[in-house]
């Protein structure tokens, strides 16, 4: 039997496979003699494995992986063939991971905070810091790595009329506005921060640049699809030299579960992201995007908030998920959860939520939409539980 075998006969046996299969590939490649020579030193091999000599087998075993090597060209530049193989299967595995495991994602906004920081801007006034300058290379480089942050100087000539704002994004993750002029003489300015948060007030976390440009037709700044703003002719020659200066921090970059959701139903409490198909009340249910929310109610959840401030009622209990609960404690820094821009709201009556929905509330509730403005997320639009924020590093850790 096989498994008695000396181990020189068994690796015999084994060469000889490799042979045949070597010449059932490679025979159209072979020449008629290397072929002929390497069939007569296959047969030689056989007769020295029947002989069971070690030594014959040996020297038979040396000659025919010779010919077998010289019978087919070398691979060209074999380095970068070998390289290419790793760098394409690091791809389709780093494809297969993000398909059916984990997939990055961005927050763009606020709603979340302080849980998950959008894209958080701050101007430098020059009544407050007039000797200000931006930080030197190294620090500029770790703040980058560690909170992600921009520096923003905008420099504007008197004299020069704005064309539009336009936003560009590279590779799905870098995205900047660019500034054009009326009239050649003026180059076009890159600021490595989204339209939408250049535009935003101030008190509201943006640079305000809109505002302190006095540029008349106002933003909408709902719309997350706004790529372009044509500002020509709505905008007034600038007086004098015009600057503004500041930082901005990115938005927090998530790992998001999308294998778990397959061997488990979603839990009320925990974060999760869903795509915004059908949701009529976003955008007109017209383009689909992906949200970021805390899951604050699961299918046959009674929901209630009773009044402005106040906690949020699950099946008449007052929630004690620890990512519900702590929304409602002001040492914390959490806004209370209440009707989004509505002031006297009194609270949602008694939502009922039917077979294959979802409620959605941001952490930062006073400045979320989410579920109380636009309805329930259907069980099909879910795409999975936050798994943890992997940048800035400042912020790096599991999502709770």
């Amino acid at each position: 039997m096989f498994i008695f075998k000396p181990r020189y006969l068994k690796k015999a046996k084994l060469l000889r496979k490799g042979v045949v299969k070597f010449l059932s590939y490679k025979k159209d490649l072979i020449s008629e003699k290397l072929f002929s020579e390497i069939t007569v030193a296959l047969e030689n091999f056989d007769n020295a494995v029947d002989s069971r000599d070690k030594e014959r087998i040996k020297l038979a075993a040396k000659e025919l992986t010779k010919l077998c090597e010289q019978s087919v060209p070398p691979p060209s530049n074999p380095i970068i063939r070998e390289n290419l193989e790793v760098i394409l299967v690091a791809i389709i595995i780093a494809v297969g991971i993000r398909t059916y495991c984990v997939q990055p994602f961005r927050i763009p906004t606020g709603s979340m905070q302080p849980t998950l920081n959008g894209i958080i801007c701050k101007v430098i006034e020059p009544s407050e810091n007039p000797n200000y300058a931006k930080p030197g290379p190294v620090k500029l480089i770790w703040e980058k790595f560690s909170e992600g942050r921009t520096y923003v100087d905008i420099k504007i000539p008197a004299g020069a009329k704005i064309d539009k704002f336009e936003e560009v994004t590279r590779f799905k993750f870098f995205t900047s506005t660019l500034i054009s002029f009326e009239g050649s003489q003026y180059e076009t300015i890159k600021v490595g921060v989204p339209l939408k948060n250049l535009f935003q007030e101030k008190n509201r976390g943006g640079l305000g640049l809109r505002s302190a440009l006095n540029i008349s037709r106002a933003f909408n700044y709902s719309s997350e699809s706004a790529k372009e703003f044509p500002v020509k002719g709505r905008h007034m020659a600038i007086d004098s030299d015009f600057r503004l200066q500041g930082y901005c921090d990115t938005g927090d970059q998530v790992l998001v579960n999308k294998m778990i959701y397959h061997f488990r139903s979603p839990e009320r409490g925990e974060i999760f992201v869903f795509n915004t198909k059908g949701i009529a009340g976003i955008n007109g249910g017209v383009q689909s995007q992906h949200y970021i929310k805390r899951l604050c109610g699961v299918p046959g959840d009674s929901l209630e908030i009773k009044k402005n401030g106040g906690p949020l009622y699950v099946n008449g209990e007052i929630a004690t998920e620890d990512g519900i609960a702590k929304v409602f404690d002001e040492y914390d820094g959490y806004s209370l959860i209440r009707k989004v821009r509505v002031p006297d709201y009194q609270g949602i009556n008694k939502t009922k939520l039917p077979k294959d929905s979802y409620f959605a509330l941001g952490d930062n509730s006073d400045d979320s939409a989410d579920s109380r403005m636009w309805g329930n997320v259907p069980e099909d639009n879910l795409l999975g539980p936050g798994l943890m924020v992997y940048w800035p590093l400042e912020h790096w850790g599991l999502m709770k």
